[in-house]
């Protein structure tokens, strides 16, 4: 099996043995990615020297940079500062090593439009299949998640994941990768009546029906999943994305426009209607600071990071940590593994300066994506920086009252879009496969 291959089967596989959030999956993505990425280097070596990176990797330095900066602060803590170098922060040091391997790794395997629209239907498949298992589940009130019954979340879509938010927030990237690719296979009709009819014939029976309809699956299992702020930051990152796009793509075709407001119209108002939107929102109303202890956690975790402003507690030690540090007005019966929010974990674990560097990378990777979709003539180039664009966006709204960037899949999904942000913006416009 070439590396190719077996990139595709990483892809494909992240979110099954659920979601990656078990230590033997973690080991065998970083151990995975750790070789491809060698065995890609050797093998380029090996056919030019000097060594030849693809333009889209090499303009890519800069957010590569700042993430080997922030693998190295977080090696150099336990001696920068008091933080304890627990086995946690070894796992961690590992998972953190790993997803910068799968940035570069991704960069450079995606070099021709090929591959980059074969590893779209991977991302599509792998979500879709989730998407249908999830919602199979809870209709058939069978209720199993990975070769096991589910202990929680019943009557709730969560595919092969342990916890909803996770499930939905796998999809709201998969769904922006899907979209922007529907938006990139977007052509004007042209010609008499005949014609038009003719062209309108051959794409219902082209891979663009079956993939609208595989997204059409994805947004139903999103709402069964019931999770409040994945649904949405799902339609905020869609509604905000697309604004930005039909104000800022150039020679727009009138399919643009109309996809965009099917999506809309379409998902919320039947799809979602028929499998109880109305419930998330209920949800949503629901919600207040007496029903839940997110606000507490993050308040406890603020309080965590002010100890160690700059360089953090050290990444991976916020479960053995805030135990001694939790207020006794958090009332739950549960273990606090993760703070609710991601920018408060990472900050806390990290420290300023490495969350610093994050901020940077992944604003960086956003912007790119954006100028993707003013800049480009490429359609595809433009469909990825909406998807970089809209699956980034989703994932930053998400993360103040969750924790998807502590899941495998997720974390590994949000780095994918950080690689897409730079190949919208950079990648030759002109197909130049390499090699299969």
């Amino acid at each position: 099996m070439s590396r190719w291959h077996l990139y595709q089967a990483l892809i494909l596989l992240l979110p099954l043995p659920f979601g990656g959030d078990k230590l033997w999956a973690w080991s065998l993505y970083s151990l995975t990615c750790f070789t491809l990425l060698l065995l890609e280097l050797n093998s380029r070596y090996k056919k030019s020297s000097p060594l030849k990176l693809p333009i889209t990797f090499t303009k890519a330095t800069p957010v590569l940079i700042l993430m080997l900066l922030v693998q190295i602060i977080t090696i150099i803590q336990p001696i920068l500062s008091p933080a304890s170098f627990s086995q946690a922060s070894y796992l961690a040091i590992i998972k953190g090593l790993s997803l910068f391997s799968f940035l570069a790794l991704t960069l450079l395997m995606l070099d021709s439009k090929k591959r980059i629209e074969r590893i779209i239907w991977v991302v599509i498949l792998a979500a879709a299949f989730q998407a249908f298992y999830g919602a199979l589940m809870v209709l058939s009130g069978i209720e199993w998640g990975f070769f096991m019954e589910k202990e929680i979340f019943q009557g709730k879509a969560t595919g092969t994941f342990i916890v909803r938010n996770h499930f939905a927030g796998y999809l709201e990237i998969s769904l922006a990768i899907g979209i922007g690719f529907l938006l990139s296979q977007g052509q004007p009709l042209k010609g008499n009546w005949r014609q038009k009819l003719r062209q309108s014939i051959e794409t219902l029976l082209s891979p663009k029906i079956i993939m609208r309809l595989l997204l059409a699956i994805m947004v139903i299992a999103l709402v069964l999943s019931r999770s409040r702020m994945g649904n949405s930051a799902f339609f905020a990152s869609l509604l905000i994305t697309g604004a930005l796009a039909l104000l800022l793509m150039k020679n727009k075709s009138r399919s643009t426009v109309i996809l965009l407001s099917s999506l809309l119209i379409i998902d919320i108002a039947i799809v979602g209607t028929f499998f109880g939107v109305e419930k998330v929102a209920q949800r949503l109303k629901s919600t207040n600071s007496k029903s839940e202890v997110r606000d507490e956690i993050a308040r406890d975790t603020f309080n965590i990071w002010q100890q160690q402003p700059l360089l953090g507690i050290g990444t991976g030690n916020f479960n053995d940590t805030y135990p001694s540090q939790r207020n006794n007005d958090v009332k739950t019966d549960k273990i606090v593994r993760h703070a609710f929010n991601d920018y408060l974990q990472f900050l806390a674990e990290f420290g300023a300066i490495a969350f610093a560097l994050l901020a940077a990378a992944t604003l960086q990777s956003l912007y790119w994506a954006i100028q993707a979709m003013r800049l480009r003539q490429s359609n595809l180039h433009k469909g990825l920086g909406f998807s970089a664009t809209m699956g980034i966006t989703a994932i930053l709204i998400h993360s103040a009252v969750d924790y998807n960037l502590q899941i495998p899949a997720n974390a590994y999904m949000f780095v994918f879009l950080l690689a897409l942000a730079c190949i919208a913006r950079w990648g030759p416009s002109k197909n130049r496969h390499r090699r299969a």
